[in-house]
């Protein structure tokens, strides 16, 4: 049965793990695991960066390896493109900008960054999500009209090989994309990644297809364990027999406990 393990409780758990005869190869970080590595304004920043440098690097340097999958390497991706306009786009209103924002777009960047701030208050993180950058988007002409900058023009300025530099700051963290259709990295699985069983695991608690193709990876791999920080993740693993375990941050991991799940009392 799935178990959630705290950071502070890691040593200890691996400690066993790692005596297990089939050996322990690495582990699957989960998107707001990668977000948290890498972004320092990011509110548990700190407490991600020092279980990683104090637990697993450490394991790193006798073989262990971190993998994303395809899901966390796009939605890492994603939260990066969004991260990028939010900043530039804020940048490209203020008084000493470069650019020449037409007036409709100019209203619509401070309308959606007040929507922002009020999300950030409650927690949120300080990114636009994609129905803002649309909304934004939608203000622009495609190209330069009227002499002002057209959004085709923001998107060279602000993204153009922004991503590849994203993808180099992951590889400085030692993180590896795993696909079970390298040739090199068929041996990190002990079965196929069947569609369906991505299915059963969304059903069984209402998980995202998303995340449940995230965990579905993990079932077939030959990793004990995902690194995560998602409640939903840690919801779906403790509801099933059959999950591996996930290790996540202490306060994340204490919010389990008055859930009753079976076999978890």
């Amino acid at each position: 049965m799935g178990r959630v393990v705290s950071f502070s409780e890691f040593d200890s758990y691996y400690a066993e793990i790692r005596k297990r005869p089939d050996g322990v190869l690495g582990t699957i970080f989960d998107t707001n695991i990668l977000i948290s590595l890498t972004y320092e304004v990011k509110s548990n920043h700190e407490e991600v960066f020092d279980f990683f440098d104090e637990c697993l690097v450490p394991e790193r340097d006798k073989g262990f390896r971190f993998f994303t999958t395809v899901n966390t390497h796009s939605e890492f991706l994603d939260f990066n493109r969004r991260l990028l306009m939010t900043e530039n786009l804020r940048d490209a209103i203020d008084d000493n900008s470069k650019w020449k924002i037409p007036a409709k777009a100019k209203t619509q960047i401070q309308y959606q960054s007040g929507q922002l701030k009020r999300r950030e208050e409650q927690g949120g993180d300080p990114v636009l999500n994609d129905t803002q950058i649309k909304i934004i988007k939608s203000a622009f002409a495609a190209g330069r009209f009227s002499g002002n900058a057209g959004w085709l023009a923001l998107c060279e300025a602000f993204l153009r090989d922004e991503l590849d530099e994203t993808e180099k700051n992951l590889g400085g963290f030692g993180i590896e994309y795993i696909s079970p259709h390298e040739a090199d990295k068929t041996g990190l699985f002990e079965k196929p990644i069947e569609w369906s069983d991505a299915k059963r695991i969304s059903e069984k608690t209402c998980l995202s297809l998303s995340d449940a193709m995230i965990l579905n990876a993990l079932q077939c791999s030959r990793f004990p364990f995902i690194v995560s920080a998602d409640f939903d993740i840690g919801y779906a693993i403790m509801a099933s027999k059959e999950m591996k375990d996930v290790v996540m941050p202490d306060s994340v991991a204490k919010k389990y406990r008055d859930y009753h799940f079976d076999g978890h009392e």
